[in-house]
C-alpha cells in the first residue's frame, strides 16, 4: 500500500492513508461487505505507525464508508460505492437574506442559482471559518468539493493564504480588481469585468455625441481595489486617443459613503463655479444619479451623464442616462462552469466584456 507522504503542515499522514484506502475501495479491491485488513497489517503495509493506521480507519468509519463489527473487524459499507455529489463552496459575508437588501449580492446569487442548476452542482455558503468547512467537504465520502468561489473584496489576502494551504483546490475571486491580482497562486483565478475597455467604449460613446468638454467623477476606494482606477484609466486613454483634453481639475474624487449625496454636492459646486461641461463620465450609476440630481436642481440642461455597472436599472431608466451593463451574474456562472468541467484553465485573470445600455 503506497501513500504519498506530503511535507509537514500540508495533509496529515493519516488522512493520506485514509484516502489511499478509500481509493482501493472505490477501485473494487475491497468490495462492499468485505473486511479491511487488520490495523497492524495496514500499518505494516503502509510503513506507518499503528496509531496512524488506526486514525485512518476511524476516519473511514466516521465518514460512513466503513463500519465496525465487534470482535470481527472493520467492514466496507454500502455508502462506499455511492457517487460523490459535487459541491462548490461560496465564501461571502452575505447570508441567504442579503440579496433582498444588497443589489450586488442579488446579481451574484442569481448567477449562483442559475450556474448551479445548469451544472448540477450544489453551492455551500461559508460565512466564517472557511478552512474548517473546506476540510470537512474535502474529506467527505459523500461530497466532492470542486473549489471555492469568493465574493468579497476584503477576503482577497485571506483567499491567497487559503489557496496556498489547499493547493489541490481551485479558488475563484469574483469581480474586484485588486492591486496584486497578477501575483496569484497557481490554483487561484480571478473573473472580473473588463473595466478598462468598458470605460474606453463609454468614452467613445461620449465623443460620438460631439462632447469634447468632459468632467470625470469617481469614488475613493481602498488602495488595493483598482476597479474604479481602471475605469478612469480606460476613459482617459480614449479621450487622449481622440484628442479630448482632460485636465487634473476635471477629475473629481468623492468619498465612498453616501455616494449619491456626495456626487450631488460635487457637481453642484462645479456648476456654481460657472463650469458647464458637455458630459460627465461617472464610474458607477449611484454617482451618475447624484450628478443628474445636481443638474436638475441647478436647471442645467443638455449635459450628458454616463453611468457604469447597471446595478440599479431603475436609476438609469429614471434619469435616462446610458450605462455599462456589467456581467456580474455571468462571473459566478463562469466560475461554476470551470469548477465542474475540470478543464485546464489557461488564463489567470478572465475578463468579461460589459455592454453599453441606453435608456
Amino acid at each position: 500500500m503506497n501513500i504519498y507522504n506530503q511535507p509537514a503542515g500540508k495533509i496529515p499522514v493519516y488522512i493520506q492513508l485514509k484516502n489511499t484506502i478509500l481509493s482501493d475501495i472505490k477501485s473494487g479491491k475491497y468490495p462492499e461487505g468485505t473486511a479491511l485488513p487488520a490495523v497492524n497489517v495496514i500499518a505494516e503495509n503502509a510503513g506507518v505507525s499503528i496509531r496512524t493506521a488506526y486514525l485512518a480507519v476511524q476516519e473511514l468509519i466516521k465518514d460512513g464508508v466503513c463500519f465496525k463489527r465487534p470482535k470481527k473487524g472493520t467492514f466496507v459499507g454500502a455508502s462506499a460505492n455511492l457517487i460523490k455529489h459535487p459541491v462548490c463552496a461560496v465564501w461571502t459575508q452575505y447570508n441567504s437574506d442579503t440579496p433582498l437588501e444588497h443589489p450586488l449580492s442579488s446579481v451574484f446569487y442569481c448567477g449562483l442559482l442559475q450556474g448551479s442548476a445548469e451544472n448540477n452542482i450544489t453551492p455551500v455558503l461559508i460565512c466564517d471559518n472557511p478552512e474548517s468547512v473546506i476540510n470537512r467537504y474535502k474529506n467527505s465520502a459523500e461530497f466532492d468539493c470542486k473549489g471555492v468561489i469568493v465574493l468579497d473584496s476584503d477576503k482577497f489576502d485571506e483567499t491567497i493564504k487559503l489557496a496556498n494551504k489547499f493547493p489541490e483546490q481551485k479558488f475563484f475571486f469574483i469581480n474586484y480588481v485588486m492591486k496584486k491580482l497578477n501575483d496569484l497562486p497557481p490554483n487561484m483565478f480571478a473573473i472580473v469585468n473588463d473595466n478598462y475597455h468598458g470605460a474606453y467604449k463609454m468614452a467613445e460613446y461620449i465623443i460620438a455625441h460631439d462632447c469634447n468638454d468632459v468632467v470625470m467623477l469617481s469614488v475613493k476606494l481602498q488602495v488595493e481595489d483598482r476597479t474604479y482606477h481602471n475605469r478612469l484609466k480606460g476613459a482617459l486613454t480614449a479621450f487622449n486617443d481622440y484628442f479630448v483634453n482632460i485636465n487634473k481639475e476635471d477629475i473629481i474624487h468623492i468619498e465612498r459613503g453616501g455616494q449619491v449625496q456626495n456626487a450631488f454636492l460635487a457637481i453642484t459646486k462645479l456648476l456654481r463655479s460657472g463650469r458647464r461641461p458637455q458630459a460627465i463620465f461617472c464610474v458607477n450609476d449611484l454617482i451618475a444619479e447624484g450628478a443628474c440630481q445636481a443638474l436638475a436642481a441647478e436647471n442645467v440642461r443638455n449635459v450628458m451623464v454616463t453611468g457604469y455597472d447597471c446595478l440599479f436599472p431603475n436609476i438609469s431608466k429614471q434619469w435616462k442616462f446610458p450605462t455599462m451593463q456589467v456581467a456580474y451574474s455571468q462571473m459566478v456562472m463562469k466560475a461554476i462552469q470551470l469548477l465542474k468541467s475540470n478543464e485546464k484553465i489557461t488564463e489567470k485573470i478572465i475578463r468579461l466584456q460589459p455592454e453599453i445600455k441606453e435608456n
